[in-house]
């Protein structure tokens, strides 16, 4: 099974394809080009690099947040007009989770951890797992200071994007950081180990969790019971 990935809510663009050999062919760009501007360009440019056909892609999966609401609208609105216009199955994921998703890494077997995401200014994205990678919380939105004292280094380790080194400075914690090409190859892996099932994307909704946010901080998008 092919599958392609992609993922915009880092404010850059990443795509990866997973061919029926477990192999991933991964494409990255952070230009200041506006992500609508590049997406068409990575998708494309991992395909070239998996000698996958269009033909050939089995399914997709797009992350849908959380983060900014442009980026999430870019990459999920691309990844829906694309699986429909060649009749392909769309999935989704949280980025939180794609994070916490190990399956051929060791992690600390005595700790639970934190999936984390800068949002704005000192605030942060985050979400808990215990060390079998089941939600133990929501989506949480918090700043640096609530996270020490909801989230004690002592019992949770931390992981973030490795795009993320340079802005998410977190002290104490053992951390873990993982490439966009790492995590989706054990996402694919889980999905083949049937210890993961992902919920069908048929329709844009911005109103659902995860959350996202637009410039202004105080702005916070999410469902309303």
């Amino acid at each position: 099974m092919n599958t392609l990935i992609i993922d915009t809510t880092y404010e850059s663009c990443s795509a990866s394809i997973v061919d029926n050999d477990m192999h991933c062919y991964y494409s990255f760009n952070d230009s200041n080009k506006l992500q609508s501007e590049t997406i068409t360009e990575v998708v494309f440019d991992a395909l070239d690099k998996s000698e996958v056909r269009l033909k050939d892609i089995n399914n997709i999966i797009v992350t849908n947040g959380p983060g900014n609401f442009t980026s999430i609208r870019v990459g999920v609105s691309f990844a829906l007009g694309f699986a429909k216009g060649i009749s392909l199955p769309l999935y989704s994921l949280s980025s939180l989770e794609l994070l916490s998703i190990f399956a051929n890494k060791e992690i600390p077997s005595d700790k639970k951890f934190i999936s984390i995401m800068p949002s704005r200014a000192d605030e942060l994205f985050v979400q808990a797992f215990d060390s079998n990678g089941n939600k133990i919380t929501s989506i949480l939105k918090i700043t640096k200071n609530d996270l020490k004292k909801k989230f004690p280094s002592e019992k949770y380790f931390a992981v973030i994007n490795t795009l993320q080194k340079g802005i998410t400075h977190l002290e104490n914690f053992y951390l873990i950081e993982r490439s966009f090409k790492d995590m989706t190859l054990d996402l694919i892996l889980s999905l083949k180990k049937k210890k993961l099932k992902l919920s069908k994307l048929k329709d844009i909704n911005y109103f659902s969790e995860p959350a996202a946010e637009k410039v202004k901080s105080s702005w916070y998008m999410k469902k309303i019971n």
